[in-house]
C-alpha cells in the first residue's frame, strides 16, 4: 500500500514538475504581477529592477522542491525575508501558485496537489517567520543595550 502511495506521489510530483517546466514564463509572470502590487507594502524594500529576478527564483526553488521534496524550505523563506519582502508579497505568491496548478490540474489531482503545494508553502511561511522573529530580537537587544548605555551615563 505504501509503495502504491509512494508511486503516486512520484507520479504526481512528475507531473506538477512537468506543468511548471512547460508553463515557467507564465508563473515568472504571475509572481512578478504579485511583486508590483505589492512592492510599497509594509516592510518591503525592494527595488523594482529587482522583481523579476526574485520571481524567476521562486519559481526555481518551487521546481527544486518538486522534484527533490524532501529539500527543506526554511531556508527559502528566510531567502525571502532577507531579499527585503514583508509577509503580504510572500503570502500573495503562494496564492498565486495555488491557482497556477488549480487551473492545469484534472479535478481528481487537484486535493493531492494542493498538499504538495501547501507543504512547500508552510515551509516557506515558517523560514519567514522564524527570520522576521530573530530580526525583531536582534533590533530589541540593540535598542536594550542602546538604553542600558544611556541609562549608565546619566548615572555618571
Amino acid at each position: 500500500m505504501n509503495d502504491l502511495k509512494s508511486t503516486t506521489s512520484d507520479e504526481l510530483h512528475t507531473h506538477l514538475t512537468h506543468l511548471l517546466e512547460t508553463n515557467r514564463p507564465e508563473l515568472v509572470n504571475r509572481y512578478q504581477q504579485v511583486l508590483r502590487e505589492t512592492l510599497f507594502s509594509r516592510r518591503t524594500t525592494i527595488r523594482p529592477a529587482m522583481l523579476r529576478s526574485i520571481a524567476a527564483d521562486e519559481v526555481d526553488a518551487l521546481g527544486s522542491f518538486l522534484r527533490q521534496p524532501h529539500l527543506p524550505t526554511l531556508e527559502r523563506g528566510a531567502q525571502l525575508y532577507q531579499t527585503g519582502l514583508s509577509e503580504q508579497p510572500v503570502l500573495r505568491m503562494g496564492q498565486a501558485t495555488r491557482q497556477f496548478f488549480v487551473t492545469r490540474i484534472e479535478n481528481g489531482q487537484i486535493a493531492a496537489a494542493l498538499e504538495v503545494i501547501d507543504a512547500y508553502q508552510e515551509g516557506i511561511i515558517l523560514g519567514f517567520i522564524q527570520s522576521l522573529e530573530k530580526a525583531v530580537a536582534d533590533k530589541q537587544e540593540r535598542t536594550r543595550q542602546a538604553f542600558e548605555r544611556v541609562v549608565s551615563r546619566d548615572k555618571s
